[in-house]
This record gives structure tokens, sequence and C-alpha cells, in this order.
């Protein structure tokens, strides 16, 4: 499934700021608000997403098109992981059952992937070729982002950078020290999967945590839904649930400022007003 380098390493930004963005989950409209709101600039801004760009909302494709956009990046979320999969024979046998919801023994259809039956074309018996196109972009989605260096350096995860051994080990997370060393050996098979689908940290397994752990750069998160920013281990989760916004006002879709010392903007669809404040 994952076909490409599964870390991208990236200078830091010398001409413009760097912004990450919350879980999508096709919420495309609210993204439009925040980057109007922080007057993003294509030419020398650059934008970075924690995953899970499709499902649940209501532009799933227009958010994977962004892939292709040079100023934006994303890691790979547990929701590209499952479309993949649920595709995979697809792209195989070039046959989709059009039935979408009684053929999926996945789970995936029920779990937020609906949207898909529209890009199904009857007369063709295929899917359409921009939604091709849209998987074929989620193919070569990195696990992992590294930017920068130093003082400057941060992370981009979907889930998190928990060590298999966190029960039995005084370090519970991977360390910059490691992420470097798979910079040239790979990352270690029997923790890739826990990059997009791990929830230990953030849901308090082994609360209290400190917010900072030594030797880890800061890394950006979603996945498991708050209706705050919070921190743990150096993790920062910004899934304030975007898609949820649309039936509780608390919940909202968050755009984090890394050069302005985290600063930050949410949009609902619960409120007209976008609501600023400042991560510390």
């Amino acid at each position: 499934m994952l076909q490409c380098s599964l870390i991208q390493k990236l200078p830091s930004n010398a001409i413009g700021r760097d912004f990450v963005i919350g879980d999508l989950h096709g919420c495309f409209d609210l993204l439009e608000s925040l980057m109007k709101a922080v007057e993003f600039n294509i030419d020398q801004d650059r934008l970075f997403a924690v995953g899970d760009l499709v499902d649940r909302g209501s532009y799933s494709l227009p958010c994977l098109e962004l892939i292709e956009q040079p100023w934006f990046y994303a890691v790979m979320g547990n929701h590209e992981a499952m479309m993949l999969d649920y595709f995979k024979a697809y792209q195989r046998t070039g046959y989709i059952d059009p039935y979408f919801d009684e053929s999926d023994e996945s789970g995936y259809i029920e779990y937020g992937g609906d949207w898909v039956a529209k890009y199904y074309q009857a007369d063709k018996a295929t899917m359409s070729q921009a939604f091709e196109h849209g998987l074929e972009l989620a193919a070569n989605l990195p696990l992992l982002i590294v930017v920068g260096e130093n003082e400057q350096r941060f992370h981009v995860v979907h889930s998190e950078l928990l060590r298999p051994d966190y029960s039995t080990n005084d370090i519970k997370v991977w360390l910059d020290s490691d992420i470097d060393e798979w910079l040239e050996n790979g990352i270690p098979e029997n923790t890739k999967e826990r990059f997009y689908w791990g929830r230990t940290i953030m849901q308090g397994y082994f609360d209290p945590v400190p917010q900072l752990q030594v030797g880890l750069s800061r890394t950006f998160c979603g996945h498991t839904i708050h209706q705050n920013i919070r921190q743990k281990l150096s993790h920062i989760c910004l899934d304030t649930g975007a898609y949820s916004s649309d039936v509780n006002s608390a919940y909202s879709l968050t755009i984090y400022d890394i050069k302005a010392g985290g600063s930050w903007v949410s949009a609902s669809y619960c409120r007209n007003e976008l609501v600023y404040g400042d991560f510390v």
C-alpha cells in the first residue's frame, strides 16, 4: 500500500511561514476560511496536514487534491490507509461492486467512506478518473514529515510516535535521534501502524505525563478528537473535530502558526465568526 519513501525531510522555511492544520475530514470550505484568515501566501508559506484528509465531511476529493499543491504537505492518516485498503482489489482488477454499503466487509464505508459512491460511473462500471487520481495521490503520502534542524525542528505524524516497549521503558516515545537513524535505515516494521492508528498518549493511558519529552522536537499530530489543542510528551494534537462542528459548536477545524509561537485560529460550521487564540 505504501509505495513511497515513508519519511519526508524538508528544510526550514526561510522565506515565509509554516502552518499545521488538524484532521480535515473533507472540510475543505473550513480550510479555505482559515487560510483567508491567516492571509496564507501560496508563494511563501507552507501548510502541513496531520492526515485524515478524507471521509465524513462534504469535500473529501478536493482535500485529497491539495496534495498536488507545492505549498501543501500531508502525512498518511488511518482514513487514507482504510480507503486504500478498500480499493486495493479494484486497483488490481478494475472491478468494484456498485453496492458499496452491502459489499463492504472492512467497515470503511460505515466509518465515513460513503462519499466515494458518488464517484462511481455506472455506465463504465468504474470509479471516475478524478477519484482514481486521488487514490494515487493518497498512496504516496509519507508516514512522517521532519522539518528543519535544531530549535526550528518539528515533526508531523497522524497519531503518535510511541515506542512498542513503552510499558516497560522509561522513555515512552521515539526521539529525534531515533528518527535520524530511520532516515538512513527505515522505520521499524513493528511501529509503522501506530503512526496512524495509535491513541495511547492522547487518551491518557499512562497519565500523568509531562507536556515535553527531552530529546523529541515538537511533533504535531491528530487522530484523537478533543475540543481544544493539547500537548503530551512533545506531541501537540490539533484534531479539534472539524467534521463534528455542524452539531456541536465546541468542535472546529484548527490551524496552528508555528513561527508565531503557537497562535491558532479555528473555524466551525456552528458559528459565523472565527476564534483566535495562543497555545502556550
